[in-house]
Protein backbone atom coordinates (compact mmCIF):
# COMPACT_ATOMS: atom_id res chain seq x y z
CA UNK A 1 0.00 0.00 0.00
CA UNK A 2 1.25 3.16 -0.97
CA UNK A 3 1.65 6.32 1.02
CA UNK A 4 -1.52 7.97 -0.29
CA UNK A 5 -3.44 5.23 -0.17
CA UNK A 6 -2.01 4.63 4.25
CA UNK A 7 -3.20 8.65 4.65
CA UNK A 8 -6.71 7.45 3.09
CA UNK A 9 -7.47 4.56 5.73
CA UNK A 10 -5.75 6.67 8.57
CA UNK A 11 -8.59 9.63 7.46
CA UNK A 12 -11.22 7.02 6.29
CA UNK A 13 -10.81 5.13 10.13
CA UNK A 14 -10.77 8.58 11.80
CA UNK A 15 -13.98 10.27 10.85
CA UNK A 16 -16.09 7.68 13.34
CA UNK A 17 -14.38 9.55 15.90
CA UNK A 18 -15.58 13.06 14.48
CA UNK A 19 -18.78 12.14 13.84
CA UNK A 20 -19.61 10.72 17.59
CA UNK A 21 -17.99 13.54 19.04
CA UNK A 22 -14.88 12.67 21.41
CA UNK A 23 -15.29 15.26 24.67
CA UNK A 24 -12.76 12.35 26.44
CA UNK A 25 -10.22 11.33 23.66
CA UNK A 26 -7.57 13.62 24.76
CA UNK A 27 -7.19 11.68 27.86
CA UNK A 28 -6.90 8.20 26.28
CA UNK A 29 -5.55 8.83 22.28
CA UNK A 30 -5.39 12.38 20.76
CA UNK A 31 -7.72 12.18 17.75
CA UNK A 32 -6.19 13.54 14.33
CA UNK A 33 -7.46 12.54 11.13
CA UNK A 34 -4.02 12.10 9.48
CA UNK A 35 -2.77 9.02 11.48
CA UNK A 36 -1.62 9.19 14.89
CA UNK A 37 -0.55 11.76 17.30
CA UNK A 38 1.97 11.48 19.90
CA UNK A 39 1.67 13.87 22.74
CA UNK A 40 5.29 14.46 24.70
CA UNK A 41 4.25 15.55 28.46
CA UNK A 42 5.20 19.31 28.85
CA UNK A 43 7.19 20.96 31.55
CA UNK A 44 4.69 22.21 34.51
CA UNK A 45 5.52 25.91 33.56
CA UNK A 46 4.06 24.83 30.09
CA UNK A 47 0.85 27.23 29.51
CA UNK A 48 -2.10 24.68 29.25
CA UNK A 49 -3.61 24.33 26.15
CA UNK A 50 -7.34 24.42 25.50
CA UNK A 51 -8.98 21.09 25.22
CA UNK A 52 -8.05 19.42 21.64
CA UNK A 53 -10.84 16.62 21.61
CA UNK A 54 -11.94 16.08 18.02
CA UNK A 55 -11.37 20.02 17.82
CA UNK A 56 -11.49 21.04 13.82
CA UNK A 57 -11.77 24.48 12.27
CA UNK A 58 -14.21 24.67 9.16
CA UNK A 59 -12.78 25.15 5.11
CA UNK A 60 -13.19 23.49 1.74
CA UNK A 61 -9.86 21.86 2.60
CA UNK A 62 -8.57 19.72 5.69
CA UNK A 63 -9.06 21.46 8.88
CA UNK A 64 -6.14 21.94 11.17
CA UNK A 65 -5.38 19.49 14.04
CA UNK A 66 -5.22 21.17 17.45
CA UNK A 67 -2.64 19.42 19.40
CA UNK A 68 -3.57 17.97 22.98
CA UNK A 69 -2.20 20.12 25.48
CA UNK A 70 1.70 20.86 25.74
CA UNK A 71 2.48 18.45 23.17
CA UNK A 72 6.19 18.46 22.02
CA UNK A 73 5.73 15.66 19.64
CA UNK A 74 3.59 15.18 17.31
CA UNK A 75 3.20 12.55 14.35
CA UNK A 76 1.22 13.48 10.99
CA UNK A 77 1.08 11.44 8.22
CA UNK A 78 4.45 9.81 7.69
CA UNK A 79 6.00 13.20 9.68
CA UNK A 80 7.04 13.19 12.94
CA UNK A 81 7.45 16.49 14.28
CA UNK A 82 9.29 18.14 17.46
CA UNK A 83 8.65 21.82 18.44
CA UNK A 84 11.62 24.03 18.66
CA UNK A 85 12.92 24.49 22.43
CA UNK A 86 10.63 26.58 24.18
CA UNK A 87 7.71 25.98 22.52
CA UNK A 88 4.89 23.34 22.54
CA UNK A 89 2.20 22.75 19.50
CA UNK A 90 -1.18 24.62 19.37
CA UNK A 91 -2.01 23.41 16.09
CA UNK A 92 -1.20 22.10 12.66
CA UNK A 93 -2.13 21.64 9.05
CA UNK A 94 -0.80 18.39 6.48
CA UNK A 95 -0.06 20.06 2.97
CA UNK A 96 0.85 18.08 -0.02
CA UNK A 97 1.21 14.45 -1.32
CA UNK A 98 4.23 12.28 -1.58
CA UNK A 99 7.56 14.08 -1.41
CA UNK A 100 5.87 17.32 -1.47
CA UNK A 101 4.06 16.73 1.62
CA UNK A 102 4.83 19.23 4.67
CA UNK A 103 2.81 19.73 7.86
CA UNK A 104 2.86 23.34 8.86
CA UNK A 105 2.43 24.36 12.76
CA UNK A 106 1.44 27.02 15.03
CA UNK A 107 3.56 26.80 17.68
CA UNK A 108 3.34 28.73 21.46
CA UNK A 109 6.23 29.88 23.39
CA UNK A 110 5.78 28.34 27.20
CA UNK A 111 4.73 30.58 29.72
CA UNK A 112 8.33 30.58 31.44
CA UNK A 113 9.72 31.77 28.46
CA UNK A 114 11.64 35.06 27.85
CA UNK A 115 12.95 36.81 24.86
CA UNK A 116 11.12 34.85 22.17
CA UNK A 117 8.53 35.49 20.14
CA UNK A 118 5.05 34.29 21.59
CA UNK A 119 4.27 32.29 18.69
CA UNK A 120 6.26 30.93 15.34
CA UNK A 121 4.68 29.59 12.47
CA UNK A 122 6.90 26.38 11.29
CA UNK A 123 7.30 24.09 8.13
CA UNK A 124 8.13 20.14 8.50
CA UNK A 125 9.25 19.13 5.49
CA UNK A 126 9.87 14.64 4.00
CA UNK A 127 13.47 14.23 4.80
CA UNK A 128 14.51 18.21 5.50
CA UNK A 129 14.75 20.52 8.35
CA UNK A 130 11.99 22.24 10.48
CA UNK A 131 12.41 25.83 9.56
CA UNK A 132 10.53 28.99 10.81
CA UNK A 133 8.16 30.39 8.15
CA UNK A 134 7.26 33.30 10.40
CA UNK A 135 6.81 34.93 13.93
CA UNK A 136 3.64 35.99 15.59
CA UNK A 137 4.17 39.78 14.56
CA UNK A 138 5.65 42.14 17.09
CA UNK A 139 2.23 44.75 17.11
CA UNK A 140 0.41 42.26 18.67
CA UNK A 141 -0.84 43.18 22.14
CA UNK A 142 1.36 40.75 24.82
CA UNK A 143 0.55 42.97 28.04
CA UNK A 144 0.13 40.97 31.27
CA UNK A 145 -3.46 39.67 31.31
CA UNK A 146 -3.23 39.25 27.48
CA UNK A 147 -4.51 35.87 25.86
CA UNK A 148 -3.77 34.79 22.21
CA UNK A 149 -5.81 32.66 20.21
CA UNK A 150 -4.53 31.51 16.63
CA UNK A 151 -6.71 29.89 13.67
CA UNK A 152 -4.48 27.99 10.73
CA UNK A 153 -6.56 27.27 8.35
CA UNK A 154 -5.61 26.04 4.27
CA UNK A 155 -7.33 28.58 1.77
CA UNK A 156 -5.26 26.94 -1.21
CA UNK A 157 -2.74 24.38 -2.87
CA UNK A 158 0.09 26.18 -1.18
CA UNK A 159 -1.31 29.00 0.85
CA UNK A 160 -2.41 29.22 4.81
CA UNK A 161 -4.09 32.11 6.71
CA UNK A 162 -2.82 32.56 10.17
CA UNK A 163 -4.90 34.32 12.26
CA UNK A 164 -3.76 35.73 15.64
CA UNK A 165 -6.07 37.65 18.02
CA UNK A 166 -5.12 39.02 21.60
CA UNK A 167 -7.67 39.22 24.33
CA UNK A 168 -6.47 41.74 26.50
CA UNK A 169 -7.87 43.34 30.09
CA UNK A 170 -9.40 46.50 29.19
CA UNK A 171 -7.37 49.39 28.89
CA UNK A 172 -5.74 49.23 25.46
CA UNK A 173 -6.13 52.15 23.60
CA UNK A 174 -9.24 52.24 21.04
CA UNK A 175 -9.06 50.84 17.64
CA UNK A 176 -5.43 49.63 18.43
CA UNK A 177 -4.92 46.54 16.34
CA UNK A 178 -5.28 43.38 18.42
CA UNK A 179 -5.14 40.81 15.53
CA UNK A 180 -2.90 40.08 12.97
CA UNK A 181 -4.38 37.97 9.62
CA UNK A 182 -1.47 37.26 7.21
CA UNK A 183 -1.45 34.85 4.10
CA UNK A 184 1.45 32.64 3.93
CA UNK A 185 2.57 30.52 1.24
CA UNK A 186 5.15 28.06 3.45
CA UNK A 187 6.95 26.95 0.11
CA UNK A 188 7.66 29.91 -1.28
CA UNK A 189 11.10 32.07 -1.13
CA UNK A 190 9.05 34.96 0.61
CA UNK A 191 6.84 32.63 2.01
CA UNK A 192 4.70 35.91 4.28
CA UNK A 193 2.79 37.14 1.75
CA UNK A 194 0.38 39.78 2.65
CA UNK A 195 -0.48 40.38 6.58
CA UNK A 196 -3.17 42.63 8.11
CA UNK A 197 -3.71 45.34 11.28
CA UNK A 198 -7.17 44.48 12.78
CA UNK A 199 -8.58 46.17 15.54
CA UNK A 200 -11.33 44.75 18.11
CA UNK A 201 -14.69 45.43 16.52
CA UNK A 202 -17.05 48.29 18.03
CA UNK A 203 -19.05 46.78 21.31
CA UNK A 204 -21.80 44.42 20.17
CA UNK A 205 -20.93 43.63 16.62
CA UNK A 206 -18.21 40.93 15.27
CA UNK A 207 -15.68 40.93 12.46
CA UNK A 208 -14.76 38.21 10.91
CA UNK A 209 -12.05 37.74 8.10
CA UNK A 210 -12.23 34.61 5.81
CA UNK A 211 -9.26 33.93 2.67
CA UNK A 212 -9.52 32.59 -0.59
CA UNK A 213 -6.69 32.21 -2.81
CA UNK A 214 -6.93 31.53 -6.26
CA UNK A 215 -5.89 33.00 -9.73
CA UNK A 216 -8.11 36.18 -10.42
CA UNK A 217 -5.71 37.17 -13.27
CA UNK A 218 -4.75 34.56 -15.06
CA UNK A 219 -0.98 34.64 -14.30
CA UNK A 220 -0.61 31.29 -13.27
CA UNK A 221 0.23 32.91 -9.42
CA UNK A 222 -2.05 32.13 -6.56
CA UNK A 223 -3.54 35.58 -5.90
CA UNK A 224 -5.44 36.42 -2.62
CA UNK A 225 -9.10 37.53 -1.63
CA UNK A 226 -9.91 38.48 2.01
CA UNK A 227 -13.63 38.67 2.47
CA UNK A 228 -14.56 40.23 5.46
CA UNK A 229 -17.78 39.56 7.53
CA UNK A 230 -19.65 42.29 9.86
CA UNK A 231 -22.73 40.68 12.11
CA UNK A 232 -24.32 43.32 14.01
CA UNK A 233 -25.56 43.69 17.08
CA UNK A 234 -29.25 42.43 15.83
CA UNK A 235 -27.65 39.75 13.75
CA UNK A 236 -27.66 41.01 10.34
CA UNK A 237 -24.53 40.60 8.53
CA UNK A 238 -22.67 42.43 5.48
CA UNK A 239 -19.32 41.26 3.48
CA UNK A 240 -17.18 42.65 1.49
CA UNK A 241 -13.95 41.80 -0.44
CA UNK A 242 -10.26 43.03 -0.64
CA UNK A 243 -8.34 41.50 -3.60
CA UNK A 244 -4.55 41.25 -3.84
CA UNK A 245 -2.86 40.10 -7.31
CA UNK A 246 0.44 38.58 -6.75
CA UNK A 247 3.00 39.40 -9.10
CA UNK A 248 6.63 38.65 -9.64
CA UNK A 249 7.50 42.28 -8.10
CA UNK A 250 5.32 41.70 -5.17
CA UNK A 251 1.79 41.89 -3.88
CA UNK A 252 -0.36 45.08 -5.31
CA UNK A 253 -3.84 45.49 -4.28
CA UNK A 254 -6.73 45.50 -6.50
CA UNK A 255 -8.24 48.42 -6.87
CA UNK A 256 -11.61 47.64 -7.81
CA UNK A 257 -12.50 46.17 -4.10
CA UNK A 258 -13.75 46.68 -1.83
CA UNK A 259 -15.75 49.00 -3.71
CA UNK A 260 -17.25 46.00 -6.58
CA UNK A 261 -18.60 43.91 -3.54
CA UNK A 262 -19.91 46.31 -1.69
CA UNK A 263 -21.86 47.44 -5.10
CA UNK A 264 -23.39 44.22 -5.74
CA UNK A 265 -24.41 43.59 -2.01
CA UNK A 266 -26.27 47.24 -1.71
CA UNK A 267 -27.75 46.44 -5.21
CA UNK A 268 -28.52 42.77 -3.61
CA UNK A 269 -30.26 44.53 -0.51
CA UNK A 270 -31.88 47.40 -2.43
CA UNK A 271 -33.71 44.33 -4.85
CA UNK A 272 -35.83 43.16 -1.80
CA UNK A 273 -35.85 45.86 0.50
CA UNK A 274 -38.41 44.45 2.31
CA UNK A 275 -39.33 45.64 6.43
CA UNK A 276 -36.09 44.31 7.44
CA UNK A 277 -33.81 45.38 5.01
CA UNK A 278 -33.22 48.39 7.18
CA UNK A 279 -31.10 46.33 9.38
CA UNK A 280 -28.76 45.02 6.72
CA UNK A 281 -28.61 48.64 5.43
CA UNK A 282 -27.01 49.39 8.74
CA UNK A 283 -24.95 46.13 8.65
CA UNK A 284 -23.16 47.73 5.43
CA UNK A 285 -22.69 50.92 7.27
CA UNK A 286 -21.19 49.30 10.34
CA UNK A 287 -19.04 47.33 8.06
CA UNK A 288 -17.99 50.84 6.07
CA UNK A 289 -16.55 52.64 9.57
CA UNK A 290 -14.54 49.63 10.30
CA UNK A 291 -13.52 48.64 6.76
CA UNK A 292 -12.55 52.14 5.40
CA UNK A 293 -10.33 54.74 6.23
CA UNK A 294 -12.87 57.53 4.74
CA UNK A 295 -14.71 57.15 7.45
CA UNK A 296 -12.09 58.11 10.15
CA UNK A 297 -12.99 55.16 12.48
CA UNK A 298 -11.17 51.96 10.75
CA UNK A 299 -10.24 49.08 12.39
CA UNK A 300 -8.53 47.00 8.87
CA UNK A 301 -4.69 48.24 8.45
CA UNK A 302 -2.07 46.90 6.40
CA UNK A 303 1.47 45.83 7.67
CA UNK A 304 2.39 48.71 8.32
CA UNK A 305 -0.41 50.19 9.96
CA UNK A 306 -2.10 52.37 6.99
CA UNK A 307 -5.65 52.29 6.98
CA UNK A 308 -6.87 50.89 4.00
CA UNK A 309 -8.62 53.71 1.68
CA UNK A 310 -12.24 52.38 0.12
CA UNK A 311 -11.91 55.35 -2.99
CA UNK A 312 -15.38 56.39 -4.34
CA UNK A 313 -18.23 55.40 -2.53
CA UNK A 314 -20.66 57.36 -3.50
CA UNK A 315 -22.87 55.01 -5.93
CA UNK A 316 -23.12 52.42 -2.50
CA UNK A 317 -24.10 55.20 -0.22
CA UNK A 318 -27.02 56.14 -2.66
CA UNK A 319 -28.02 52.62 -2.90
CA UNK A 320 -27.87 52.29 0.41
CA UNK A 321 -30.21 55.19 1.24
CA UNK A 322 -32.96 54.35 -1.62
CA UNK A 323 -33.15 50.77 0.10
CA UNK A 324 -33.39 52.33 3.76
CA UNK A 325 -36.38 54.64 2.42
CA UNK A 326 -38.01 51.39 0.80
CA UNK A 327 -37.53 49.60 3.77
CA UNK A 328 -38.90 51.49 6.34
CA UNK A 329 -41.71 52.33 4.21
CA UNK A 330 -42.51 48.48 3.81
CA UNK A 331 -42.26 48.33 7.49
CA UNK A 332 -45.04 51.87 7.76
CA UNK A 333 -42.06 53.78 9.15
CA UNK A 334 -42.59 56.63 7.72
CA UNK A 335 -40.87 58.77 10.07
CA UNK A 336 -37.64 56.45 9.35
CA UNK A 337 -38.10 57.09 5.88
CA UNK A 338 -37.85 60.65 5.98
CA UNK A 339 -35.03 61.12 8.66
CA UNK A 340 -32.85 59.28 5.87
CA UNK A 341 -33.14 62.71 4.27
CA UNK A 342 -32.21 64.33 7.90
CA UNK A 343 -29.47 62.33 7.68
CA UNK A 344 -28.38 62.94 4.38
CA UNK A 345 -24.90 63.99 4.78
CA UNK A 346 -23.82 61.51 7.59
CA UNK A 347 -22.54 58.40 6.01
CA UNK A 348 -19.53 59.05 4.34
CA UNK A 349 -21.05 61.46 1.74
CA UNK A 350 -23.54 63.67 0.84
CA UNK A 351 -26.32 61.69 -1.17
CA UNK A 352 -26.36 62.81 -4.59
CA UNK A 353 -28.60 65.33 -5.94
CA UNK A 354 -30.40 62.50 -8.31
CA UNK A 355 -31.10 60.13 -4.97
CA UNK A 356 -32.62 62.99 -3.04
CA UNK A 357 -34.99 63.75 -5.63
CA UNK A 358 -35.84 60.25 -6.41
CA UNK A 359 -36.33 59.81 -2.66
CA UNK A 360 -38.75 62.91 -2.33
CA UNK A 361 -40.38 61.71 -4.79
CA UNK A 362 -41.21 58.26 -3.27
CA UNK A 363 -41.88 59.98 0.04
CA UNK A 364 -44.41 62.55 -1.55
CA UNK A 365 -45.81 60.18 -3.23
CA UNK A 366 -46.58 57.77 -0.29
CA UNK A 367 -47.59 59.99 2.60
CA UNK A 368 -50.75 61.38 2.61
CA UNK A 369 -50.40 65.49 1.93
CA UNK A 370 -52.25 67.72 4.56
CA UNK A 371 -52.03 71.71 4.10
CA UNK A 372 -53.03 73.16 7.19
CA UNK A 373 -53.74 76.52 8.49
CA UNK A 374 -51.45 78.90 10.86
CA UNK A 375 -51.83 80.80 13.01
CA UNK A 376 -49.98 82.94 15.58
CA UNK A 377 -50.89 82.70 19.31
CA UNK A 378 -49.81 85.95 21.90
CA UNK A 379 -48.67 83.69 24.66
CA UNK A 380 -45.12 83.46 24.31
CA UNK A 381 -43.50 79.87 25.51
CA UNK A 382 -40.83 79.31 27.73
CA UNK A 383 -37.50 79.44 26.19
CA UNK A 384 -34.98 76.67 27.19
CA UNK A 385 -31.55 75.48 25.57
CA UNK A 386 -30.47 71.75 25.62
CA UNK A 387 -32.75 69.02 25.40
CA UNK A 388 -35.89 69.69 26.98
CA UNK A 389 -40.00 68.79 27.04
CA UNK A 390 -41.64 71.23 24.65
CA UNK A 391 -43.58 74.17 26.38
CA UNK A 392 -46.54 73.08 24.87
CA UNK A 393 -49.21 70.35 25.39
CA UNK A 394 -52.53 69.04 24.22
CA UNK A 395 -55.16 68.31 26.69
CA UNK A 396 -57.70 65.70 25.33
CA UNK A 397 -60.26 67.95 24.46
CA UNK A 398 -57.85 69.89 22.10
CA UNK A 399 -57.25 72.60 24.33
CA UNK A 400 -53.67 74.07 24.20
CA UNK A 401 -51.43 74.60 26.96
CA UNK A 402 -48.77 76.76 26.84
CA UNK A 403 -45.92 76.92 29.65
CA UNK A 404 -44.94 80.97 29.74
CA UNK A 405 -42.44 82.51 32.12
CA UNK A 406 -45.74 83.67 34.12
CA UNK A 407 -47.79 80.50 34.46
CA UNK A 408 -49.39 78.67 32.23
CA UNK A 409 -51.86 79.63 29.74
CA UNK A 410 -55.07 77.72 28.14
CA UNK A 411 -55.55 78.25 24.40
CA UNK A 412 -59.27 77.07 23.61
CA UNK A 413 -59.34 74.41 20.75
CA UNK A 414 -60.27 77.23 18.20
CA UNK A 415 -57.87 79.28 19.59
CA UNK A 416 -60.28 82.26 20.04
CA UNK A 417 -59.51 82.46 23.88
CA UNK A 418 -56.07 82.48 25.34
CA UNK A 419 -56.52 82.63 29.09
CA UNK A 420 -53.59 82.47 32.26
CA UNK A 421 -54.77 79.77 34.55
CA UNK A 422 -54.45 81.18 38.24
CA UNK A 423 -56.12 80.36 41.68
CA UNK A 424 -56.45 76.76 43.41
CA UNK A 425 -56.05 73.82 41.33
CA UNK A 426 -54.67 75.60 38.26
CA UNK A 427 -52.64 73.82 36.18
CA UNK A 428 -48.87 73.86 37.04
CA UNK A 429 -46.20 74.40 34.65
CA UNK A 430 -44.55 71.35 34.31
CA UNK A 431 -40.70 70.73 34.17
CA UNK A 432 -38.60 71.31 31.08
CA UNK A 433 -35.68 69.39 32.12
CA UNK A 434 -35.43 65.52 31.13
CA UNK A 435 -34.91 63.19 33.54
CA UNK A 436 -34.71 59.32 33.34
CA UNK A 437 -36.35 57.29 36.07
CA UNK A 438 -32.63 57.21 38.11
CA UNK A 439 -33.14 61.01 38.25
CA UNK A 440 -30.31 61.46 35.69
CA UNK A 441 -30.92 64.63 33.61
CA UNK A 442 -30.14 64.67 29.77
CA UNK A 443 -27.68 66.93 28.23
CA UNK A 444 -27.54 65.86 24.82
CA UNK A 445 -26.21 63.65 22.03
CA UNK A 446 -22.70 62.23 21.75
CA UNK A 447 -21.75 61.54 17.88
CA UNK A 448 -19.29 58.85 18.99
CA UNK A 449 -16.53 57.60 17.39
CA UNK A 450 -15.45 54.47 19.53
CA UNK A 451 -18.80 52.79 19.15
CA UNK A 452 -21.51 52.74 16.14
CA UNK A 453 -24.34 54.13 17.93
CA UNK A 454 -25.54 58.20 18.44
CA UNK A 455 -25.19 57.99 22.54
CA UNK A 456 -27.56 59.83 24.71
CA UNK A 457 -25.47 62.30 27.06
CA UNK A 458 -26.40 62.02 31.05
CA UNK A 459 -25.44 64.46 34.22
CA UNK A 460 -25.94 63.80 37.32
CA UNK A 461 -27.37 65.72 39.70
CA UNK A 462 -24.21 67.88 40.75
CA UNK A 463 -23.84 68.12 36.94
CA UNK A 464 -20.95 65.74 35.89
CA UNK A 465 -21.08 63.86 32.87
CA UNK A 466 -22.13 60.07 33.03
CA UNK A 467 -21.72 57.40 30.55
CA UNK A 468 -23.42 57.84 27.76
CA UNK A 469 -26.45 55.42 26.61
CA UNK A 470 -26.43 54.19 23.13
CA UNK A 471 -29.49 54.56 20.51
CA UNK A 472 -30.40 52.88 17.72
CA UNK A 473 -29.30 55.29 15.45
CA UNK A 474 -25.97 55.19 13.89
CA UNK A 475 -23.08 57.64 14.56
CA UNK A 476 -21.91 59.66 11.63
CA UNK A 477 -18.67 58.46 9.84
CA UNK A 478 -16.69 60.79 9.70
CA UNK A 479 -18.67 63.38 11.20
CA UNK A 480 -16.73 64.86 14.40
CA UNK A 481 -14.21 62.08 14.11
CA UNK A 482 -12.49 64.11 11.20
CA UNK A 483 -13.53 67.28 11.41
CA UNK A 484 -16.14 69.69 13.05
CA UNK A 485 -19.80 68.49 13.56
CA UNK A 486 -22.54 69.51 15.30
CA UNK A 487 -24.59 66.20 16.96
CA UNK A 488 -28.34 66.76 16.70
CA UNK A 489 -29.73 67.88 20.31
CA UNK A 490 -32.62 64.70 21.18
CA UNK A 491 -36.22 65.62 21.20
CA UNK A 492 -37.68 63.42 24.29
CA UNK A 493 -40.70 61.39 23.15
CA UNK A 494 -41.04 59.28 26.64
CA UNK A 495 -39.40 57.89 29.75
CA UNK A 496 -39.72 54.55 31.23
CA UNK A 497 -37.85 51.94 33.72
CA UNK A 498 -36.06 50.60 30.88
CA UNK A 499 -35.05 54.20 29.49
CA UNK A 500 -35.99 57.07 27.02
CA UNK A 501 -37.55 57.28 24.37
CA UNK A 502 -36.07 60.14 21.93
CA UNK A 503 -36.14 61.27 18.28
CA UNK A 504 -32.97 61.93 16.95
CA UNK A 505 -32.52 63.57 13.91
CA UNK A 506 -35.98 62.63 12.83
CA UNK A 507 -35.69 59.16 13.52
CA UNK A 508 -37.69 57.60 16.99
CA UNK A 509 -34.76 55.30 19.08
CA UNK A 510 -36.58 53.94 21.87
CA UNK A 511 -35.61 51.52 24.20
CA UNK A 512 -35.94 47.71 22.97
CA UNK A 513 -38.18 46.70 25.67
CA UNK A 514 -39.75 50.06 26.53
CA UNK A 515 -42.68 49.45 27.99
CA UNK A 516 -46.58 51.00 26.98
CA UNK A 517 -47.59 54.38 29.50
CA UNK A 518 -48.58 57.48 28.07
CA UNK A 519 -46.31 60.11 27.15
CA UNK A 520 -45.59 63.14 29.49
CA UNK A 521 -46.60 66.50 29.44
CA UNK A 522 -44.46 68.25 26.38
CA UNK A 523 -44.21 65.40 24.76
CA UNK A 524 -44.04 64.74 20.63
CA UNK A 525 -46.39 61.97 21.44
CA UNK A 526 -50.15 63.01 21.33
CA UNK A 527 -51.76 62.75 24.80
CA UNK A 528 -53.28 59.27 23.87
CA UNK A 529 -50.08 57.88 22.90
CA UNK A 530 -51.50 57.82 19.28
CA UNK A 531 -49.66 59.63 17.01
CA UNK A 532 -46.05 61.04 17.05
CA UNK A 533 -45.12 64.65 15.18
CA UNK A 534 -41.40 64.98 14.22
CA UNK A 535 -39.86 68.19 12.01
CA UNK A 536 -38.42 66.82 8.75
CA UNK A 537 -36.72 68.69 5.76
CA UNK A 538 -39.99 67.79 4.15
CA UNK A 539 -42.44 69.59 6.38
CA UNK A 540 -44.01 67.35 9.64
CA UNK A 541 -44.27 63.82 9.80
CA UNK A 542 -47.46 62.69 11.25
CA UNK A 543 -47.53 59.05 11.92
CA UNK A 544 -49.42 56.33 13.71
CA UNK A 545 -52.67 54.73 12.29
CA UNK A 546 -51.82 56.90 9.27
CA UNK A 547 -48.80 58.67 7.89
CA UNK A 548 -49.32 61.99 6.81
CA UNK A 549 -46.83 64.90 5.62
CA UNK A 550 -48.09 68.01 6.60
CA UNK A 551 -46.43 71.29 4.50
CA UNK A 552 -45.73 73.99 6.40
CA UNK A 553 -47.09 77.76 5.42
CA UNK A 554 -43.96 80.78 5.28
CA UNK A 555 -46.68 83.10 6.50
CA UNK A 556 -47.33 84.54 9.44
CA UNK A 557 -44.07 82.88 10.03
CA UNK A 558 -41.79 80.85 9.06
CA UNK A 559 -43.04 77.56 10.63
CA UNK A 560 -39.94 75.44 8.19
CA UNK A 561 -37.76 76.53 11.52
CA UNK A 562 -40.52 74.91 13.89
CA UNK A 563 -39.65 72.89 16.97
CA UNK A 564 -40.89 71.54 20.53
CA UNK A 565 -43.82 70.22 18.40
CA UNK A 566 -46.67 68.38 19.70
CA UNK A 567 -49.85 67.12 18.10
CA UNK A 568 -53.79 66.41 19.25
CA UNK A 569 -55.15 63.02 20.24
CA UNK A 570 -57.50 63.09 17.58
CA UNK A 571 -54.53 64.79 15.08
CA UNK A 572 -56.97 67.67 14.22
CA UNK A 573 -54.00 70.46 15.26
CA UNK A 574 -50.22 70.52 15.85
CA UNK A 575 -48.80 73.02 17.99
CA UNK A 576 -44.93 74.57 17.52
CA UNK A 577 -42.55 76.70 18.46
CA UNK A 578 -40.36 78.93 15.73
CA UNK A 579 -39.03 82.00 16.13
CA UNK A 580 -39.95 82.19 19.67
CA UNK A 581 -43.58 82.43 18.85
CA UNK A 582 -46.20 79.63 19.61
CA UNK A 583 -47.74 78.34 15.88
CA UNK A 584 -50.99 76.66 15.67
CA UNK A 585 -51.32 73.85 12.62
CA UNK A 586 -54.88 73.11 11.94
CA UNK A 587 -55.93 70.49 9.65
CA UNK A 588 -58.36 71.45 6.83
Amino acid sequence: MGKRAELGAAVLLSLPLLSLGCDGCEKEKPYTPFGVTTSVPASEASVPAPSASAKVEPGRFSPAVVAPAGSRKLRMGELTLEAPARYVFDRALLLGEGEKQQVVAWVKAERDARDVPPGLLMAYSVGGKPRQVMAQPSFVPIAPGCVHTTRLVQTSQSNVLVDTTATCPAGLVARVPVQAVSVVAPSSERPEVLTLRIAAPAPGEALSVDEDSADRDGDGREDVKLVFTLTSPDGAKASATLAFLDRAAGVSRDASEPRTSLALGAKAILGKAGPNASAEVDAVRRLLSSLCAEGATPRVFDAEGSPVRCEDLGGVVDTLARADVLSRLAAKDALGAVSVLSRSDWYFKKLSADAEKSITKELTKRLLAVTPSARVLAAKPKLAKGPHWSPLWFEQDGALLIVTDAGVVRASRDAETETLLEGEGAASPWPLDVTDQGGKRLSGSLCACDSSEVQLGFTDSAGAPQNGVPTRVLAPRPGGCKGRFTCPDPVPVGSSPEGLSVLLAGSLSEPRKAGKALPSPGSARSPDGAWLVATTPLGLVVTGPAQELWKLPEAPVDARRAQDCVVAADRAAVACVSDGRVVLLKRP
